[in-house]
């Protein structure tokens, strides 16, 4: 599945937009998350702070103590991130165990412990019964505290993301598939016009299939009416020059005859292939491989038994040609006669399918010819032994016609030496 298919392309768009908004919706919640993360933090720093101002007090020989102190366990841990102090801007007057012999500054704005590890602090100002100084209360917990809940948090809203847009990515998949349904049946559709199994487009059921379907109908009957005309043309054509060509033939000189004989084969090859290219536009078109082998074997035994040469048939489970029949008769058949002509004891036909359509060999065991000769012969008119009237205009025939019908002919040396000629044609369905 390559991304010039409409599938391809949709799905890479799909999954694109919905990793961008999986990637949004990550970003937003976490947002949300460590804000509301910080605020739970500093709640709980704020209500430590607003015990330590409550405890806090002076005596009656003036010195200040907070009693009781913070309950929290985590204030009496050393080192633990989770300090409290009280100064007055010069010294220090109280502070949490956990701050064992360090502090956090005279003036409460430390932000990093005695360890030297990044402290989150909350600072308040007071001033506590017994004397009317400004103290300064500050609770700090530590920094990578607040990393850790966070990535504690981020973590699953990861795997839930990730869960959630592998669910979207097989939902979208499952969405495109069923919505290239309706492309999928208009494909078969064409399919079965283009193979002869229908003359006619079904109504497209999607709206955005509607237009072409349209289009494609007109086309199909305006290749139809070319059919016909071209049909209609050859056969007016043929019906003309046939009774002028053949006054000529009775007016002529007998040194004139092969002159005239050869205008009247030229002319009717023109004729057939223009019907053949007639027949190539025509999608019902088809015929039978096996009965048309059938057909020009039974043509050429006789001459064929007149040289010794024996004819082979091989055509079992071959699908049809699509095409006319008296075509791919006469196809065969000048191939075959060549073949008869120059064949020591041997002519074989066989066709089998292939991924192209249906596949036709003659090949014999005659002299062959030579592959530097090859390309040259199938030229029109072409022949290897100028002694030899029309050696090689069957090649020539064949190749044009097959031409029309969109095929390949190739020709190559059969096992016993000999010449193979390959057709490769289109087949029905």
């Amino acid at each position: 599945m390559t991304l010039g298919s409409i599938r391809a392309r949709m799905l890479a768009w799909s999954a694109g937009l919905t990793l961008g908004a999986l990637v949004v919706a990550w970003f937003a919640v976490s947002a949300v998350l460590a804000d509301f993360v910080n605020r739970r933090l500093n709640a709980d720093l704020t209500a430590a702070a607003r015990g330590v101002m409550a405890a806090a007090g002076w005596d009656a020989a003036g010195a200040f103590a907070v009693l009781p102190p913070p309950a929290d366990p985590r204030f009496d841990r050393p080192l633990s991130g989770w300090y409290w102090q009280v100064s007055d801007g010069t010294a220090v007057l109280a502070r949490a165990p956990s701050l064992v012999t360090g502090n956090l500054g005279a003036d409460g704005a430390g932000r990093t412990g005695p360890d030297g590890a990044a402290l989150v602090a909350h600072v308040a100002r007071f001033t506590a019964p017994g004397d009317g100084r400004r103290l300064t209360v500050t609770v700090t917990l530590p920094a990578a505290e607040v990393v850790a809940e966070l990535a504690a948090i981020r973590r699953p809203l990861a795997l839930a993301l990730a869960a959630l847009g592998a669910a979207l990515l097989a939902a979208q998949v499952l969405a495109v598939r069923a919505g290239l349904v309706d492309l999928t049946r208009f494909a078969r559709a064409v399919a079965a016009v283009r193979d002869g199994r229908g003359e006619t487009l079904p109504p497209a059921q999607a709206a955005e299939l509607r237009p072409l379907s349209d289009e494609l109908t007109r086309l199909i009957a305006a290749n139809a009416a070319q059919v016909a005309r071209a049909r209609a043309h050859a056969g007016d054509l043929a019906h003309a020059l046939k009774t002028p060509l053949a006054v000529l033939a009775n007016r002529a000189d007998p040194e004139d005859t092969a002159l005239i004989d050869r205008m009247d084969r030229i002319i009717r090859w023109h004729l057939k292939c223009a019907r053949a290219a007639a027949a190539g536009l025509d999608p019902t078109a088809h015929a039978a491989v096996a009965p048309v082998l059938e057909d020009v074997a039974l043509v050429l035994t006789p001459e064929a038994r007149r040289r010794g040469v024996k004819l082979e048939i091989a055509a079992k489970g071959v699908p049809d040609f699509r095409g006319d029949a008296e075509d791919l008769a006469e196809i065969v058949g000048a191939l075959t006669e060549n073949a008869v002509k120059w064949a020591r004891s041997s002519v074989r036909l066989a066709a089998a399918p292939c991924p192209d359509g249906v596949q036709i060999s003659i090949t014999d065991d005659g002299p062959g010819i030579p592959e530097p000769d090859r390309a040259r012969l199938l030229a029109r008119g072409a022949r290897l032994d100028e002694t030899v009237p029309g050696h090689g205009l069957g090649l020539a025939i064949a190749t044009d016609r097959v031409a029309a019908y969109g095929g390949r002919l190739d020709i190559g040396q059969s096992e016993g030496g000999g010449l193979a000629v390959t057709l490769t044609l289109p087949a029905r369905g």
